[in-house]
């Protein structure tokens, strides 16, 4: 391992945060509209021209395409007002990087994104295992099947008694995720 995946290791290390404590299943905060609004408020901030449609409050999954080959997904609760969890679909390798920080940013605006490209960057590369990044609550889990052609971040709140595994979150994507 070469000092760069040493130091990206020791930063993911120090970032994880494990808890044992049983917790009920929480959502995210905000509603797909405001994160619509939030994901084009920092897109535009950061000069990018990708752009999410004013997704409505209403239950289930909401569908973008930001650029080629890059889609934006988000499973809204049950009630609509809430997120259950958001996933960036990349089959292009062109703004992908830039729709996943947009997106993370959207969600939490304290989360670094120098750490989540580094993070993102050492599970393609097999720098690290089949674990997940945990930051101010929320899990990062990268999704890269070897048999299939796509790169996928899962954003979701943090539940120490749910299974983080790719292998596990591929079967998820593959069995009844839209795909992108």
């Amino acid at each position: 391992m070469n000092l760069s995946g040493i130091l990206v290791t020791m930063s993911l290390a120090s970032s994880v945060a494990v808890s044992s404590t049983p917790v009920e299943k929480q959502l995210l905060s905000i509603s797909p509209r405001d994160f619509a609004h939030q994901f084009n408020a920092v897109a535009t901030g950061a000069g990018s021209r990708l752009a999410l449609p004013d997704f409505r409050a209403k239950p289930g999954w909401h569908r973008a395409t930001t650029s080629e080959g890059i889609s934006v997904l988000v499973r809204a609760a049950h009630t609509g007002y809430a997120i259950d969890e958001v996933v960036v679909v990349c089959r292009a390798v062109e703004q992908c990087l830039m729709t996943i920080c947009t997106a993370a940013l959207a969600i939490d605006a304290t989360v670094d994104p120098v750490l989540l490209q580094r993070f993102i960057a050492a599970r393609i590369a097999a720098q690290l295992g089949e674990v997940a990044l945990v930051m101010s609550g929320l899990v990062y889990l990268v999704v890269s099947p070897k048999n299939d052609d796509y790169v996928a971040l899962v954003i979701r709140p943090y539940q120490p008694q749910q299974e983080l595994t790719a292998p596990r979150q591929a079967g998820l994507l593959r069995a009844g995720y839209p795909q992108g």
